[in-house]
């Protein structure tokens, strides 16, 4: 699907129903699923076979999310489990239910994130903490829940990075270096836990979510056409966002697929061009 935006319409273009790689039967843990990138990828992938645990701290809605993934699709398992991803208690207790639940596990896509504006000299201790705990960290520690299960036959580990890691915008200094560093944690943890056949790869996203009409609505007013003008500067497709469903989803279908076993470590940018300008 690719609804009209307040950014353009989406190009004519096939829907992620017909471009998924197979990925029936995988089990399949997503972290940030009561909006966004988890929620689309959850609703996709259930479409097309997979056994699913989707987890967020907001617990309605991801119960919500939950319930209606499963009426839609009824040959797939689906349960919700609230994992917040800054307690690494809370990732373990999380993951080890989930894979009781699904009885093995293939594959974590962790989506969960969190993002602040400020400039730099006004980030306080909290904010910079919650940064940190929330994007970093929850990337070690769910990675850290999910090893052992993969660890015996191998699996798929999707991390989420940005293109602002190597050229910030402004107000997001702290969020650019949080997912630098879930850039190198990614990179790293490929390296070593490809001798269990464990592939770890991490997505660079532009495409329109809840969490980019934060940092839009966010930005002063004088501001927002300045932001446009970047968007469309650098993107070379021609539009200032892609689409969650049509343009990210397949990608993470096909790194979470079998098509994908010799790709691994890499930073995997799906931005319609943007990171080619700089």
């Amino acid at each position: 699907m690719c609804p009209k935006t307040p950014h353009g319409d989406c190009p004519p273009q096939e829907t992620a129903c017909h471009i998924i790689p197979s990925i029936a039967g995988k089990r399949v843990l997503i972290t940030g699923c009561a909006s966004g990138i988890g929620k689309a990828t959850a609703e996709v992938f259930a479409a097309h076979g997979v056994h699913l645990v989707i987890c967020d701290i907001q617990d309605d809605v991801g119960q919500s999310v939950a319930s209606r993934i499963s009426s839609d699709n009824s040959d797939c398992k689906v349960t919700y489990i609230h994992i917040d991803v800054s307690s690494r208690a809370e990732c373990i207790a999380g993951v080890e239910a989930g894979v009781r639940f699904l009885g093995g596990l293939d594959s974590l896509i962790h989506a969960a994130g969190h993002i602040h504006q400020d400039v730099v000299e006004n980030i306080g201790e909290d904010e910079l903490s919650r940064m940190l705990d929330v994007n970093i960290k929850g990337a070690v520690f769910m990675s850290q829940a999910v090893f052992p299960y993969l660890k015996t036959r191998g699996g798929t580990i999707i991390n989420f990075g940005s293109d602002i890691a190597a050229e910030p915008l402004p107000l997001l200094a702290h969020y650019a270096a949080s997912k630098g560093a879930v850039q190198s944690f990614t990179r790293s943890i490929a390296r070593e836990w490809g001798e269990y056949g464990i592939r770890a790869n991490a997505v660079l996203p532009a495409v329109w979510t809840p969490m980019i009409e934060d940092y839009r609505r966010g930005l002063q007013a004088e501001s927002v056409p300045g932001h446009d003008h970047y968007m469309n500067d650098r993107v070379c497709l021609g539009e200032k966002f892609g689409d969650v469903e049509a343009d990210l989803v397949p990608v993470i279908a096909f790194l979470v697929s079998d098509a994908s076993r010799w790709i691994t470590g890499q930073l995997v940018p799906v931005n319609g061009g943007l990171s080619l300008v700089r």
